[in-house]
């Protein structure tokens, strides 16, 4: 039987051992009015048979599946609290613990549940949901609890606006009772068909994001060093305008100038060097760079100097940049041995 790994997080009072409550049909996690009711992380297990939803109805019957259920009912978060981080730590263990024995089939997501009638989506939790999400590559359902009315709220509104690739679902787990009459409970049943039906869906989206991430990542940081490069090449081609007007003598010593500005840019790259290397591999920057005489005739020495200093910036960044690329740092390697995976997990996935 598959498993079914529902982590349900979110403040204190905005209902998740209800919602638990409702989906287990027992009573068997506490609940309370708005106080944090929840001390420690509990984990509820029930087997469930569920729809599959109408399409995947076959010979005019819908189809059913049999999962069993792991709800895990965490302590509520907070702003700035202790409680808060070892919350977090005890959820990613949970995350982790989850995804380590999941198997083909098996489905991990998190619901995060906000109060209805909450006057705002904190920006702590929004970037809580895109991290969490991105880091752990778990698809996230906010569960917007205790909507007595069907109109949409504000609060609704700014979540979708702040998180729009992130699926909403309007839940009342319990009966309300009113004085003209009862609003009966809903949107259980699509909060599990939808944590269930849509999860390849939901997990495509979310490794897609975080492939898109290791790129730009990686694209940021070439374009850092590029522009790093550049200006130190600059400095020192200034540097050679100054002393450029010294007839042929000065040669040597524009020279001396490459040997610094290659140390230099090995800082840049974070090579490790020293003066003694970095003119072992001078001989290596400046093949292809012609030492023309001009370089010793007074007015255009100064020309020729600083634009020979460039062309030799220029290369060895060149030569930098592409082994970069196929650099065999340890950052750089887990970079793209990640997006590797990421690769293979979203051409599978999108099969199903």
């Amino acid at each position: 039987m598959d498993n079914v790994n529902l982590i349900v997080m979110g403040k204190t009072g905005t209902g998740k051992s209800t919602l638990i409550n409702a989906i287990l049909e027992d009573d068997l996690a506490p609940t309370g009015s708005g106080q944090a009711v929840t001390k420690e992380t509990k984990v509820y297990f029930k087997n469930v048979l569920l729809s599959l939803g109408e399409e995947r109805r076959e010979n005019g019957l819908y189809c059913m599946t049999g999962k069993r259920l792991n709800l895990h009912d965490t302590v509520g978060l907070e702003i700035d609290d202790d409680i808060t981080q070892n919350t977090l730590k005890e959820i990613k263990e949970i995350i982790r613990g989850a995804q380590n024995d999941e198997k083909d089939n098996d489905v991990t997501v998190v619901l995060f549940c906000i109060n209805c009638r909450s006057h705002r989506f904190e920006s702590f939790e929004v970037e809580l949901i895109k991290n969490l999400s991105i880091d752990y590559e778990i698809p996230f359902i906010i569960v917007v609890t205790q909507c007595y009315t069907m109109e949409k709220s504000d609060l609704e509104m700014q979540i979708e606006k702040e998180l729009p690739a992130v699926p909403i679902i309007r839940v009342l787990a319990k009966e309300y009772k009113t004085r003209v009459g009862v609003i009966p409970a809903y949107g259980i049943e699509e909060v599990l068909c939808r944590s269930i039906l849509d999860y390849n869906r939901n997990k495509v989206k979310i490794l897609e994001e975080k492939l898109n991430r290791l790129i730009s990542c990686k694209s940021l940081k070439i374009q850092e060093l590029k522009s790093k490069a550049k200006k130190c090449i600059s400095t020192y081609s200034d540097k050679a305008t100054k002393i450029g007007i010294v007839p042929v003598a000065c040669i040597p010593i524009v020279h001396g100038i490459c040997v610094k500005m290659l140390v230099d840019l090995n800082k840049i790259f974070e090579i490790n060097s020293s003066k003694g290397f970095a003119a072992d591999i001078f001989a290596d920057a400046i093949v292809g760079v012609v030492v023309t005489p001009m370089m010793g005739v007074p007015l255009l020495s100064s020309v020729v100097a600083s634009a020979y200093i460039e062309t030799v910036g220029e290369s060895y960044t060149s030569a930098l940049i592409d082994a970069i690329e196929r650099s065999s740092d340890k950052e750089l390697i887990n970079t793209n041995l990640m997006a590797k995976r990421i690769k293979e997990e979203l051409t599978k996935r999108r099969k199903k």
